[in-house]
């Protein structure tokens, strides 16, 4: 009996862990690309290191959480055309991030935003192949 209320404690904070570490991860990754655009903007007030470091703990966590079943569950699903348009949206995205990050140092910062934007893009199709 208190072995399966342990159980079930365990498996709801588990599960808040994992909502946790999802949420929190989409929250810094939007909160460093604004303190990348306009500098100061948030790391004036929010250190970001410290929500790096719990998320990070909080990704570890889940790593090690999942079971045996939870990652052969996980089927490959095709590539869409949508897919397609949305990593190129984002690589183009991208790229222009690191050019006006760039542009200061010249003309180099054309190919090396060029170069970055291709990059998120393979990398991107690479990753929902799963090859």
């Amino acid at each position: 009996m208190v072995k399966s209320k342990i159980k079930k404690a365990l498996e709801l904070l588990i599960e808040m862990n994992r909502d946790f570490f999802q949420y929190a991860l989409i929250t810094y990754l939007i909160l460093l690309l604004i303190d990348t655009v306009w500098e100061k903007s948030v790391s004036y007030r929010i250190n970001l290191n410290n929500l790096l470091i719990a998320i990070i703990i909080s990704g570890i966590i889940t790593v090690l959480s999942q079971g045996k079943s939870e990652r052969e569950e996980k089927k490959v699903e095709k590539i869409t055309k949508k897919d397609y348009v949305l990593i190129s949206i984002l690589g183009a995205m991208g790229a222009l991030i690191v050019y006006y990050k760039t542009v200061s140092m010249g003309m180099i910062s054309i190919p090396i935003s060029i170069i970055s934007g291709l990059l998120i893009s393979s990398l991107s199709i690479l990753v929902l192949k799963e090859e």
